[in-house]
């Protein structure tokens, strides 16, 4: 049922004191209800209290008809007011769309406790449940640091909160976390309203991880495309089809569009930037895209859909195009069904591996299909600007991913002899020693 108290209105579980024209006049201000000590919200009994001890104070004002103290300043919000402030700024509504969107999840991995997709799907339901029933939404459980004040972050705080979310969200995560509140703090020092005096991000230093390379063997690549196809998700395995054949990034890839063959080249179009990928189509993408085209128009019957979205991968559940969160939870459930093997699927423990920089038991992810191209490029002959008109990477990555795999092509060394054997056979060199 939903909690009424005079004079407090709840928004999300935080109570705020509140007032109408009648008791504004009598000088009574609006307030955020936090413990000033911990810079927690109130709970619910510590709420009732305000609450029964404010009605008394208004109805006292009202019987001797004064005005009430001009207040205290304002206490300043938390963490969590600070960062929703900074996300709503110029500051960051100006930034590209994929800037804003990965402040925003570096953002509620600080505000929110990491939960299990099981955990997320109960939670939304019950929400889709408190919605229909006129009830108070159930909230998410939150970090302690969302309720903190600014003022109480300091260095410590700051190594203390990126150790956690390293163990709990990944190295990445935590880096990405640490920025954004760096951000936060660095804008909340120029903010009229919050007036921040320092930022303790400067001068702290964070280790970040090494560099993963890591490639998927056509076995794996076949195991993968076999477990999607089982699993009734074959849209999935178009997707690790592009990725092999076209180097592409995975958010790139779920946003292509087909718009044919052109002097041989597959052209492709970013469905949200309207960038143009051409690229020469070999003949197994070229037979996967066709089947990939057949299942569309069979989806769209299926579902009765007067129009399709013109991306190449299609959810099959949908017939819309993926979200990154529910493509990256379903590759690994299909992942997992590679591993273990299931009927016509035969098991490829290969996929799970011990991670050589950390020692870790790791997995092979979506995001190794580009790696696993550029490696496949090179060793194919492809030169190092080629591999890099084909995949969009950067000169400097593509020749880190090749640096690492190199040395373990006992192949190209023995090609590299045998060339060299020849070379020198045809030289003066070679004659003189002959």
């Amino acid at each position: 049922m939903t909690v009424k108290l005079r004079y407090i209105k709840w928004r999300e579980g935080r109570p705020r004191l509140t007032h109408g024209p009648r008791e504004r006049a009598m000088g009574l201000l609006d307030r955020d209800l936090i413990d000033p000590d911990t810079g927690r919200w109130l709970t619910y009994e510590q709420a009732k209290e305000v609450s029964d001890k404010h009605a008394a104070e208004v109805a006292r004002l009202r019987s001797i008809g004064a005005r009430a103290l001009p207040p205290k300043p304002a206490r300043i919000g938390t963490v969590e007011d600070l960062l929703e402030d900074w996300l709503a700024s110029q500051d960051v509504r100006k930034l590209a769309p994929s800037s804003i969107a990965s402040y925003r999840k570096a953002s509620r991995a600080i505000i929110f406790r990491p939960e299990s997709r099981e955990q997320a799907a109960d939670r939304r339901k019950r929400e889709r449940a408190a919605a229909v029933l006129g009830v108070t939404v159930p909230e998410r459980e939150r970090e302690r640091i969302a309720s903190a004040t600014p003022s109480s972050i300091q260095p410590p705080e700051m190594r203390a909160l990126f150790n956690y979310l390293k163990s709990v969200r990944g190295h990445h995560m935590a880096l990405a976390a640490i920025a954004a509140l760096s951000a936060a703090f660095s804008w909340g020092r120029e903010s009229a309203k919050w007036r921040l005096k320092t930022n303790p991000r400067i001068d702290m230093q964070f280790d970040r991880p090494a560099g993963r390379v890591v490639m998927i063997t056509m076995e794996e690549f076949t195991a993968l495309v076999a477990a999607a196809d089982a699993m009734g998700r074959a849209s999935i395995g178009d997707a690790i089809y592009l990725g092999l054949f076209t180097g592409q990034r995975q958010t790139d890839r779920l946003a292509l569009r087909d718009e044919g063959l052109q002097h041989g080249r597959r052209h492709f179009r970013q469905s949200k930037t309207g960038a143009l990928v051409a690229i020469k189509e070999t003949p197994q993408l070229a037979e996967r895209l066709a089947g990939a085209k057949a299942r569309v128009a069979a989806l769209k019957l299926r579902l009765g859909l007067r129009e399709m979205p013109d991306t190449i991968v299609v959810d099959e559940n949908t017939g819309k195009p993926y979200n990154e969160h529910t493509y990256r939870h379903l590759f690994a459930e299909i992942r997992d069904l590679a591993i273990k093997g299931h009927g016509d699927v035969a098991p490829c423990p290969t996929l799970a591996f011990t991670n050589e920089n950390s020692g870790a038991p790791d997995f092979k992810h979506d995001q190794d299909l580009r790696d696993t191209c550029v490696m496949l490029l090179d060793r194919s002959g492809s030169d190092l600007m080629s591999i890099c008109d084909v995949t969009g990477h950067s000169y400097q990555s593509a020749q880190m991913i090749m640096k690492h795999y190199r040395a373990r092509n006992p192949e190209r060394a023995d090609a590299a002899i045998d060339r060299l054997v020849a070379f020198i056979s045809t030289t003066e060199f070679g004659q003189r020693n002959s």
